[in-house]
């Protein structure tokens, strides 16, 4: 458990920034700026830091369309000054990308931020016991699994495997023979007439005499 006190002289609505909003259902860029977020003992940052990539990481994804990277939640911190008193806020700001022309190959990227903005007081932290965050980050034998080579599952759940035969001989292949795919004699005589009919049409060749 992890309490964060919103300083309401800080907060702004995202309706309060007129400027463009990024498109519903996109997936945000988490930037963490601040050495207390890099603690490597757990404390109220690391926390917090897990708490936010929880929140705002959606639903996983395999692929992202960079088209889809419109925006960025920036939460940063300072670290704490001896004799300090309270501990530093952590301040929440939502950037709008922007691409504009830089005359170059790759073009020229700013932010505008399109809000919300609020600023976090931390307050009481209870993390849980040793056995029930082992039992908490336990995962199930399935996720485990090394996945075989050639073997997929597609959206509806169903297995999809590929086989790759070797190299072969089309000259072997039985087909079938099928009745109905035969030519009668009778359709089979009248084509060769009429092929005869075409060739006594036509005049014959003179050859060029020997001088």
């Amino acid at each position: 458990m992890l309490e964060l006190y919103l300083d309401p002289e800080s907060f702004r609505r995202l309706n309060q920034f007129k400027n463009k909003k990024c498109a519903v259902g996109l997936k945000p860029m988490l930037l963490f700026a601040g050495t207390p977020f890099e603690n490597p003992v757990s404390d109220e940052y690391t926390m917090a830091k897990s708490f936010f990539t929880d929140f705002f990481k959606g639903e996983p994804a395999d692929k992202v369309d960079v088209e889809g990277l419109q925006y960025i939640v920036s939460i940063s911190t300072r670290d704490s000054v001896d004799g300090e008193e309270s501990k530093p806020s952590v301040h929440l700001r939502v950037y709008l990308i922007r691409t504009k022309r830089s005359g170059q190959k790759l073009p020229r990227v700013e932010v505008e931020e399109m809000g919300p903005r609020m600023d976090f007081r931390v307050g009481r932290v209870k993390e849980a016991d040793e056995e029930t965050m082992k039992e908490a980050l336990r995962r199930a034998k399935t996720s485990q699994e090394r996945p075989k080579k050639n073997i997929s599952t597609d959206i509806v759940g169903d297995k999809i495997g590929r086989i790759h035969l070797g190299k072969q001989d089309l000259k072997e292949l039985q087909t079938r023979k099928m009745k109905g795919l035969k030519r009668s004699r009778d359709v089979a005589d009248e084509e060769d007439e009429d092929e005869e009919d075409v060739v006594s049409d036509e005049e014959p060749v003179k050859k060029p005499k020997k001088a």
